[in-house]
């Protein structure tokens, strides 16, 4: 196994796409690290889509806290661990709170001269920009305000955790404004590092991969906003010269380099940042977030991943890798049937074990404490009011928000039938017909009652010397791989 995998994740692009790696490996995705250890990177304090991300982050570690993986274990759901470095997962940027960026420049105490090229280089809107709610698509001022990283106690704690063998991937969007300045100031500072650094050489030399988001939704028109994204295909045209130039260019700073994007766009609501800028999942941020998973496949021995220093110093990777995600047909709303085979082999089980999980938790399971398999497990009334079936119950409901989130967008994500009717619980799978399963126990069964069926099936093969909650993770994963296996052909 490799080491850990420390995931910069810039500005909401950034947030949305970890939010969407935790949903993956929550469902038992196979992620390749001893841990992965998001860090998000955005000075919009109040941003929802970071609020939500966190709160995720948190509901994944509370459940697995109380979980245990070794030899004896065959539950995939919330393997991986989520490990953290900084405060609430967010490295903090120093003097941006209630402060405009005229100020934090201080703009009033510069010469007369240098007050005028600052007017030159900034015009009065980003002058008087709020730095507490982002950059609002001004990479202009993410550049100078980013540009403080190494800095800041956060960064010398995650310094101090790296250990050689340890990889960093980096998430940011390109046609805004935080990401498209923090992800080359970032990449600078990682490969140029101060000697003073703790583990300085193993970060300069670490595997770096990275994912470039281009525009792949829009927002309304509002003429009291400075968002406007009739500027993105310009802005993304602009930083990807400059990225050639700076980052991936003959001596490249990364060793792997994604590009993702999408030329259908949904309009969403003008919102500059704060607790109004919440964004539905999108099906660009889940294949970004597979992009981590890819990464992390990638071997140690694989010369992609090697870096080098060249005569004047610099580290760089003399065998960079570019790769792109594509789906086989150009549809409006995608279905497992519609992505590549490589990703079908990652996902569709996954997935649907996941998903059946969190419908018989959220349809079925308070009314099943009478049945043979939670009696002979004590799942019982007062097990169902524990904290950890009550952060189970979260998550379940935060997974289903963002299918359905994903599958309401444009372009739609839509490989389930959310809705669909428990008797008919087995057709969710949308575009694949479900099997049969020929055993006695499944005899005339369908719905939750094939459910129950498997669980009173398996229930006999756990350990006694599991936890409850060990022991019913274990369960649910085991009969929704059984049920997956049976009933689906991926």
């Amino acid at each position: 196994m490799n080491g850990k995998l420390y995931i910069f994740g810039i500005g909401g692009t950034g947030s949305r796409v970890i939010k969407s790696l935790v949903m993956l490996a929550a469902s038992g995705v196979k992620i390749d690290a001893s841990a992965i250890v998001p860090i998000i990177v955005d000075p919009d304090f109040a941003n929802a889509d970071v609020t939500r991300t966190i709160e995720q982050i948190k509901a994944y570690v509370a459940i697995r806290s109380q979980l245990a993986f070794n030899d004896a274990t065959k539950n995939r759901f919330f393997e991986i661990p989520i490990e953290n470095v900084v405060n609430d997962h967010r490295l903090a940027l120093k003097d941006t709170k209630n402060k405009k960026f005229r100020e934090f420049i201080e703009f009033s105490t510069m010469s007369k001269e240098n007050r005028a090229l600052a007017s030159m280089l900034f015009s009065e809107a980003n002058l008087e920009s709020d730095m507490e709610v982002g950059f609002k698509g001004n990479p202009n001022i993410g550049s100078v305000v980013l540009n403080q990283f190494t800095d800041s106690q956060d960064f010398i704690d995650f310094a101090d955790a790296f250990k050689p063998g340890d990889r960093i991937f980096i998430i940011s969007s390109i046609f805004g404004g935080t990401g498209a300045s923090g992800f080359p100031l970032l990449l600078k500072n990682l490969r140029g590092l101060d000697a003073k650094v703790s583990n300085n050489d193993a970060i300069q030399h670490a595997p770096i991969g990275a994912i470039t988001v281009l525009p792949y939704f829009a927002v309304k028109t509002d003429e009291e906003s400075t968002i406007n994204s009739s500027t993105f295909i310009g802005k993304t045209k602009a930083a990807l010269q400059y990225y050639e130039r700076n980052v991936n260019g003959d001596e490249s700073s990364v060793n792997v380099l994604y590009y993702i994007g999408d030329e259908r766009t949904k309009q969403y609501e003008n919102e500059e940042g704060g607790t109004e800028q919440r964004n539905n999942a999108h099906i660009v941020e889940l294949a970004a977030a597979m992009s981590i998973v890819d990464f992390a496949s990638i071997q140690n021995d694989d010369p992609i991943l090697v870096c080098e220093e060249n005569s004047n110093g610099k580290i760089y990777a003399p065998n960079p890798d570019f790769r792109e995600f594509g789906i086989e047909k150009d549809v409006q709303e995608v279905l497992f049937s519609n992505l590549t085979q490589s990703t079908r082999d990652y996902l569709c089980t996954p997935m649907t074990q996941f998903v059946l999980f969190a419908k018989y938790v959220n349809e079925h399971l308070r009314g099943a404490t009478s049945l043979q398999w939670a009696r002979d497990n004590k799942f019982d009334d007062a097990f169902l009011k524990s904290s950890f079936i009550n952060n189970i119950q979260k998550f379940v409901n935060s997974y289903i928000e963002w299918l359905e989130e994903m599958s309401d967008n444009d372009r739609a994500f839509k490989p389930f039938k959310l809705s669909v009717k428990s008797s008919d619980l087995y057709s969710i799978v949308d575009g694949v017909k479900p099997g049969s399963i020929k055993a006695l126990w499944a005899f005339n069964k369908s719905g939750y009652d094939l459910f129950d069926a498997a669980l009173n099936e398996e229930h006999s093969s756990l350990s006694k010397n599991f936890t409850l909650p060990h022991k019913f993770t274990e369960l649910f994963y085991n009969v929704t791989k059984l049920l997956v296996g049976k009933k689906y052909k991926f």
